[in-house]
């Protein structure tokens, strides 16, 4: 063979070689360095990998000493130098001493000695992904033929390490689909395990009264009904992002309400165990992000525990968000903005030898009092709005997760962190105070025909709803059940969502084309929740969720078997903030009520003095043409005063002392579950000016 063709021989060599690693990223990295060191003859060679924030990530050598391994490992190179210059050019760098060249600075310590360098970038689709370096060759400096090899080795090294890349993520894409099925399927079983339990307790507390055994039968409910919160932070694991619905969100609001949230762990429950922590939020002014504000405020209250649970002696959390720019490119001109959500204590550290595991599904360190989804669920989250995940983490001294997402450059309305698409209150996962909460009801004896192809669960429902005075028709085949639900008519029907043959919708159709004002209620174990949209759409007044207490029940066949439950309301809504107030005036109209929206003061006078019929007024607290107050005095001037519900970012103290005189005070962040409170609190006066 021609002397010639010799390099390109040890280039193919080299090449090839990379082939056998593809399926770790690690190995591939070594591999790398390895190969180009012998391609090139050198002493010492490395590789330094970008993160998607563009700071170094990974960083692997070969030809060090242990000793020289030992000190450089802790203090890898940070690119401010040499190499800065290599990756900001994105261009090979070849000297013959670099000791003499001005840029040669930065080292840190333990780095070897240095004198002929020969860099290349590592770049695939113009984005540069790292750089890789020779150092010391044997044979004298570095030539113009070696350049040319390591820019051939570049290329086929940055496309291996593209390709492992997408390797593992489609490989980990798939075991998290297949992961995710697997958790809602275990999550509708043991639903319906978990409701015949939590059902047949309830029985059984009705009757015993010995105090020993009412004990026992309350830690037995406790206890399913901590099974309940655990499934469904199962299906909240198993449940798709969907960034059709994203909309612009301001981080630093999301990350106030996720403290206030979580305060009754870090505050008082931590104050009970002997624990002080100190919760601090560091908030910067930050461009809106496109997301899920209900997704986005989980996975921060997800971390908050995390970092509670890491502080068992008590310490510090910080909470920050701050703008960053993030290179993009082979330029360092070219940079993205993005917001950087932080989330920092000083705890106990994750162990390194763990931490590459702390993202799996259903991994944990705590024992049977951690269920290994929280951290998986927030990398679900995170992946699905484009962010990225770092954590740093130093055992006996803390962890900061910091999560970076790309700002909504051209946000077409204003960010709203507080409201929430519907569902999203019953997919936060976080025990929410609002300030009222309705009363519950005895439904008056009806007949209810029940459907569900669970024996237990059908069973079980039948004892509790005949032990309330019910006459029950139970069914586990729907077809049956239509049939004598077509026969004859009974005041409710109640349908399990999710069974063979015919689903919870086809019997609601089907009994409804005969009776079209029957009440349906739907119960469902499965992972999604159930829109409004879906429940206007299949003629069912109401979804409860599996495994369903007793007091949710009643309210439920109290409100179907009360007319005025069911009779739209006309709403007066006032608020300027239109991201806000569009997404509230979509709830109260997916519920089926009449919705007046206005953003001025003087707009809502106008109609509270007109004839325009109006059962309930929501009013903000701070109007920007006129006193709030004006708006109130003239509601309750008119004949038949609508009820009025007062909404702001304050406390319902701060509200009730600045404006006076409402039913209701809520919280912007509390609305959707303090919706059927507001509902309630209108129909009681509306059948109050009714009796007059």
């Amino acid at each position: 063979m021609p002397d010639s063709l010799l390099p390109l021989e040890r280039l193919s060599r080299a090449t090839t070689a990379l082939g056998s690693a593809l399926d770790d990223e690690r190995q591939l990295l070594k591999r790398i360095v390895v190969e180009l060191a012998r391609l090139l003859d050198a002493r010492y060679a490395a590789i330094g990998l970008l993160g998607e924030d563009g700071r170094l990530q990974f960083f692997e050598t070969t030809g060090l000493t242990p000793e020289e391994e030992e000190l450089l490992r802790p203090n890898p190179p940070h690119g401010r130098g040499i190499v800065g210059a290599l990756l900001h050019e994105g261009k090979p760098l070849r000297l013959d001493d670099l000791t003499k060249d001005p840029r040669s600075v930065g080292f840190p310590p333990g780095h070897p000695v240095m004198h002929s360098f020969l860099g290349v970038p590592l770049i695939v689709g113009g984005r540069v992904l790292g750089r890789l370096y020779a150092t010391e060759r044997r044979g004298g400096p570095f030539t113009a033929e070696d350049e040319t090899l390591a820019l051939g080795f570049a290329g086929a090294a940055a496309v291996a390490i593209q390709a492992a890349r997408q390797t593992a993520q489609l490989v980990q894409a798939e075991r998290l689909r297949a992961t995710g099925e697997l958790a809602m399927g275990i999550a509708h079983d043991f639903n319906n395990l978990l409701a015949t339990i939590l059902g047949r307790t309830e029985l059984l507390l009705g009757q015993v009264r010995e105090p020993g055994q009412r004990e026992s039968l309350e830690a037995i409910q406790r206890a399913a009904r901590d099974g309940a919160a655990l499934v469904a932070r199962m299906r909240e694991y198993g449940r798709p992002v969907d960034p059709s619905e994203f909309r612009p969100v301001d981080l630093a609001a999301i990350a106030r309400e996720a403290v206030q949230l979580a305060r009754p762990r870090w505050q008082h429950e931590a104050q009970r165990e002997g624990r002080t922590i100190d919760v601090r939020l560091e908030l910067e002014p930050v461009p809106p992000i496109r997301g899920d504000p209900a997704a986005l405020g989980e996975v921060l209250v997800n971390l908050l525990f995390n970092a509670i649970d890491a502080l068992p002696k008590g310490g510090t959390i910080v909470v920050g968000v701050q703008p960053e720019r993030v290179t993009a490119g082979a330029s360092n001109h070219l940079s993205v903005p993005v917001v950087d959500l932080w989330v920092q204590d000083t705890g106990t550290g994750i162990p390194e030898e763990i931490r590459p595991r702390i993202f799996e599904p259903f991994f944990t360190t705590k024992g049977p009092q951690g269920s290994g989804l929280g951290l998986a669920v927030v990398r679900k989250v995170v992946a699905a709005h484009n962010g990225t995940i770092a954590v740093d983490s130093v055992v006996g001294r803390g962890t900061t997760f910091h999560l970076r997402f790309p700002a909504a450059l051209a946000a077409a309305e204003p960010a709203a962190a507080g409201a929430s698409k519907p569902g999203a209150a019953a997919r936060d996962g976080a025990t929410r105070e609002v300030p009222f909460q309705p009363e519950e009801e005895q439904a008056p004896p009806a007949t209810i025909v029940v459907v569900d192809d669970q024996q237990d669960v059908l069973e079980t429902l039948s004892l509790l709803l005949r032990r309330d005075g019910h006459e029950v028709h139970a069914f586990r085949d729907p077809r049956a059940a239509v049939e004598a639900c077509v026969a004859e008519r009974p005041d409710v029907v109640l349908t399990d969502l999710a069974m063979p043959e015919l689903s919870g919708w086809d019997v609601a159709r089907q009994v409804r084309e005969r009776w079209p004002d029957l009440p349906v209620l739907l119960l469902t174990g499965w992972q999604s929740d159930v829109s409004a949209a879906q429940l206007r759409e299949h003629g069912v007044l109401l979804a409860l969720p599996k495994p369903v207490e007793l007091p949710d029940l009643r309210r439920a066949l109290a409100r179907a078997l009360r007319p005025a439950a069911v009779l739209p309301l006309h709403i007066l809504l006032v608020d300027d903030a239109d991201a806000f107030a569009s997404v509230f005036a979509i709830l109260l109209r997916q519920a089926g009520h009449a919705v007046e929206r206005v953003g001025r003061g003087a707009e809502a006078l106008e109609l509270l003095r007109s004839g325009t019929p109006i059962d309930l007024l929501i009013l903000d607290l701070n109007l920007p043409d006129l006193p709030s107050i004006m708006v109130l005095e003239a509601a309750r001037a008119r004949p038949h005063p609508p009820a009025v519900c007062v909404v702001s970012g304050s406390d319902p103290g701060s509200m009730r002392s600045q404006l006076p005189g409402a039913d209701l005070y809520v919280e912007k962040s509390k609305v959707p579950d303090a919706l059927e409170a507001i509902y309630t609190v209108a129909r009681r006066r509306h059948a109050s000016a009714l009796q007059q």
